[in-house]
């Protein structure tokens, strides 16, 4: 079990790093602009979001480690997982909050660009957040059903 679970925290460590990574790629671009003079209202407002939005997902990558830990310690189906399990699906809900902040950009973009397309992107983009927090919804359910079982199990031995 824990060699699986030491890969998946190798994981969580890669996706760290690539958000830490757009996180910079973000900042120089901000400051590029800045020193350009190129800032307006839908670019301001879609930095603020991304970085609310980077800042979530590594509050969301700390909540899986965590349960990576319960798995290692053997304790997946308790009720201090189920909690952990919901705040990742609050966190999620609110990174898709954070990522409707960068709308604006993108209908800028798509009006000045002459692009329609590059709007639907931008809503698919931000569509994502809102499909992963329904799956984590169904699993934080599947949780507590397990949860409830377990605890009956446990009463009648």
């Amino acid at each position: 079990m824990k060699i699986k679970t030491t890969f998946l925290k190798i994981a969580l460590g890669g996706m760290t790093l690539f958000i830490l990574f757009l996180g910079l790629l973000v900042t120089m671009g901000a400051l590029s602009s800045y020193f350009n003079h190129d800032l307006f209202l839908e670019q301001i407002i879609a930095y603020i979001a991304l970085y609310i939005a980077a800042f979530l997902a590594l509050a969301v990558i700390v909540f899986i480690y965590r349960m990576l830990r319960l798995i290692d310690k053997d304790k997946p189906f308790t009720t201090e997982a189920l909690q952990i399990v919901s705040g990742v699906k609050k966190l999620i809900i609110g990174l898709f909050v954070a990522l409707l902040g960068i709308l604006p950009m993108f209908y800028y973009i798509a009006d000045n660009g002459d692009a329609p397309g590059v709007m639907i992107i931008g809503l698919g983009i931000v569509s994502l957040p809102l499909a992963v927090a329904i799956f984590v919804a169904t699993i934080e359910k599947l949780l507590m059903r397990v949860i409830q079982i377990k605890q009956e199990n446990d009463l009648t031995v």
